[in-house]
């Protein structure tokens, strides 16, 4: 029964990492401004929102799982479960100050993203993805954007991340993510939102 278990583990981190390929880079630059700002406009005002999804990294032998984030003002919870339960973490509270919770452990910290590398062996921006998920660029940040027609962010280049916005979903409000490649030269990272709400 473990034997099959971990197979299955096995396939799914597998799959996962071949479904992962880069899209070709795209031109920078905003096709429609007035649509872009009346989206950004309309989406700087959601910090309230949760949603439900997976993530997968493009790794040999690569880690898949559920990803859920809670959004709360600067307040976030966020959860990433590998298969079965094996690997991922949880983290709380906001980005001064994160409790991280990782095989049985407990650790406050300012610098989260450390410790979710060395829990989960790969890069997770935490940071930056708050508004990533959104379609939006992390404020006061550089950014390089490539912008549709629909004032819809399809390329973001940001604190040495490329995302790739490969499909949106239809929602009661702006249409929102669904699809996303991350890649930062060393770690290529899938999401998939399921599901948003909250909103």
């Amino acid at each position: 029964m473990i034997r099959k278990i971990c197979l299955a583990a096995f396939v799914l981190a597998l799959n996962a990492c071949a479904f992962i390929t880069a899209p070709p880079q795209t031109e920078p630059g905003v096709a429609n401004p007035q649509a872009w700002a009346a989206r950004k406009n309309a989406l700087d005002g959601f910090d309230h929102w949760s949603m439900q999804g997976r993530a997968a990294t493009g790794a040999i032998l690569g880690w898949s799982g559920n990803l859920n984030w809670r959004q709360r003002g600067e307040q976030f919870d966020v959860r990433l479960a590998g298969p079965i339960g094996v690997g991922g973490f949880r983290a709380q509270g906001t980005l001064e100050l994160v409790e991280i919770r990782a095989d049985d452990e407990t650790f406050l910290t300012t610098e989260p993203e450390v410790l979710v590398k060395d829990a989960l062996g790969w890069e997770f921006p935490l940071a930056g993805l708050r508004f990533w998920v959104l379609g939006l660029p992390q404020p006061d940040a550089p950014a390089r954007l490539t912008v549709d027609e629909d004032g819809r962010l399809i390329d973001l280049q940001q604190s040495g991340w490329r995302l790739a916005y490969t499909e949106y979903q239809e929602t009661d409000g702006p249409a929102l993510p669904r699809r996303i490649i991350l890649d930062n030269g060393d770690n290529k990272v899938k999401v998939v939102i399921d599901r948003w709400f909250d909103l």
